[in-house]
């Protein structure tokens, strides 16, 4: 398994990276709507990120992911997401690293269609 800069086999190193699922919508103007984490690691904040496109961030919070709200009550309960960024962050000064990321969100399915005979 590789290793990553700064991470260490110790869980109780302060120096070990948090991944957040920070998810967001393009509904409405785009609102970034809440983050989930944090995660010990980025495939289980890719996990949560992944679900939740689709669902509304509110629903997620239901099914008892911890996590905060980044948006106004009402907008987090009423509009799905359809991004996401898997954000590294260091666990006390929760600085992001700028040099890791990893971002998604629902696929637009593009119709075309030739009517011409």
């Amino acid at each position: 398994m590789a290793t990553e800069p700064g991470v260490t086999n110790n869980p109780d190193d302060p120096s070990r990276w948090h991944y957040y699922a920070v998810v967001g919508t393009t509904v409405g103007g785009g609102h970034t709507l809440a983050e989930f984490g944090p995660h010990d690691c980025a495939l289980a904040a890719l996990q949560v990120a992944v679900h939740s496109v689709n669902h509304t961030a509110y629903s997620i919070f239901e099914q008892g992911i911890a996590g905060h709200m980044l948006a106004d009550p009402a907008i987090v309960e009423r509009l799905p997401v359809t991004n996401f960024t898997v954000e590294r962050q260091h666990p006390v000064t929760r600085a992001p690293d700028a040099d890791w990321t990893l971002t998604g969100g629902r696929r637009t399915r593009r119709v075309s269609a030739d009517l011409t005979a």
